[in-house]
């Protein structure tokens, strides 16, 4: 039996490989570095992340993110955008801060949709589907992010491509990349799986608030 041993252990060791492997495959067409060869989309669907990292300092990931919407709003690339994350408990709000950090960059708030249940990519992405059906979309996060949500859009029937917002250093993201290693593993279970969201859109729409808050 020491032969089934091995074979489990090779099976561990090859499966982050593979994972890793279709998700290259899948998404290296649909990626793009440079703005101006963007398809047009009718949504950005900005993946969401904490404004502050946890020493109060503005976080990397967050920032570049807003820039790389903006500029695809200001390229006329894309129609709208809706920013996904965390919005729903009571402290600082993702979504409220994207939207307001967008305004700031020239988007109009009446072209921002906000969906506070984004708790992960997997509700981002499958929230966004049953709330704008076959509408095109370009989803706007850091490389190693962008490919996971494509796996999922593609997964659910979603039309996307993703711009690729600026990359993070190691050493400015680390925890980061440590978490995402486990994300990708996760991501085929859901996917064979069928997760649900954790909020229906009927418990929690995605809409706009032209007051610039909720």
């Amino acid at each position: 039996m020491e032969w089934v041993l091995w074979v489990a252990v090779a099976a561990l060791l090859l499966l982050p490989a593979a994972a890793e492997a279709g998700m290259a495959y899948y998404t290296r067409a649909r990626c793009f570095d440079d703005l101006a060869a963007v398809p047009p989309c009718d949504y950005a669907l900005v993946l969401g992340t904490a404004k502050y990292v946890a020493g109060g300092g503005l976080n990397r990931y967050y920032r570049h993110r807003i820039e790389a919407a903006a500029a695809l709003w200001q390229a006329g690339k894309v129609g709208a955008v809706v920013v996904s994350g965390s919005g729903l408990a009571e402290t600082l709000s993702e979504t409220v801060c994207m939207q307001a950090d967008l305004v700031a960059l020239g988007v109009p708030v009446a072209a921002i949709w906000q969906d506070p249940a984004g708790l992960r990519t997997l509700d981002s992405v499958l929230r966004y589907r049953a709330a704008f059906g076959g509408a095109t979309v370009c989803v706007v996060s850091q490389p190693f992010h962008n490919r996971r949500a494509l796996v999922l859009a593609r997964a659910c029937g979603a039309a996307a491509v993703a711009y690729q917002a600026r990359a993070v250093g190691i050493r400015g993201g680390w925890r980061v990349q440590l978490r995402e290693r486990f994300a990708r593993l996760r991501l085929w279970y859901d996917v064979l799986a069928r997760t649900p969201p954790r909020h229906s859109l009927a418990a929690v729409p995605i809409r706009q608030y032209p007051g610039g808050d909720e």
